[in-house]
């Protein structure tokens, strides 16, 4: 044996220990890597979700209709929006306490989810208002959503009995731009309201 190898025999150990110490860094590395992906995933899902519902917020439901009205401009295809308000949310805050308006909401967004596509975007719009985003959606079927949705919410026998006032909007005819649309549906929504049933007409079944 030459002292050449001599001496590597000797190093082994120490040649062992640097490995080991490598290998641990790179694992340390790899698992830093995921915790901060992780966590950039939970940072990003909590600045576009609802904290009560879990439901898209304002700014991710106006990101959606961006990116559908684009969407729309490249394949002609209609794509509708509904917005709704929960129908006396105060009066249920006063009789029944908060803790059931609280419920109330969250039972609407309940309803929503079962009503969704995967490819829609259900959102709480803003304290006791939801928007729905229905992609390659007519105004004919739109209607006809809405009508789900309010039978469903409506037929609960869950205490306090809700009910939904609903806007519909359809690009293109309701609007070209994410402001008409919006506006479109709420000048609905606003006669809807304000009418002595709060009825909304939903077409045919």
């Amino acid at each position: 044996m030459t002292a050449a190898q001599s001496a590597q025999l000797l190093d082994a150990p120490a040649l062992t220990a640097q490995l080991l110490n490598s290998l641990s860094y790179t694992i340390l590395l790899g698992a830093t890597l995921v915790d901060n992906v992780r966590l950039f995933g939970q940072v990003r899902h909590r600045a576009i979700s609802d904290s009560l519902t879990g439901l898209a917020n304002y700014r991710r439901f106006i990101e959606a209709l961006q990116g559908e009205l684009e969407r729309s401009g490249r394949t002609n295809r209609p794509f509708s929006v509904l917005l709704m308000d929960l129908d006396k949310l105060k009066e249920i805050n006063d009789h029944y306490g908060h803790q059931a308006g609280t419920r109330a909401i969250c039972r609407v967004a309940e309803v929503l989810r079962q009503h969704c596509r995967t490819v829609d975007t259900a959102a709480r719009y803003g304290g006791d208002e939801f928007s729905l985003l229905l992609p390659e959606t007519s105004e004919a079927a739109a209607r006809r959503v809405a009508s789900r949705i309010k039978r469903h919410l409506e037929g609960s026998t869950e205490q306090p009995r809700l009910t939904l006032s609903v806007g519909v909007a359809t690009h293109p005819p309701s609007g070209t731009s994410v402001q008409q649309l919006l506006e479109s549906a709420d000048q609905e929504l606003y006669m809807q309201k304000a009418s002595r049933g709060r009825k909304v007409h939903l077409g045919d079944r």
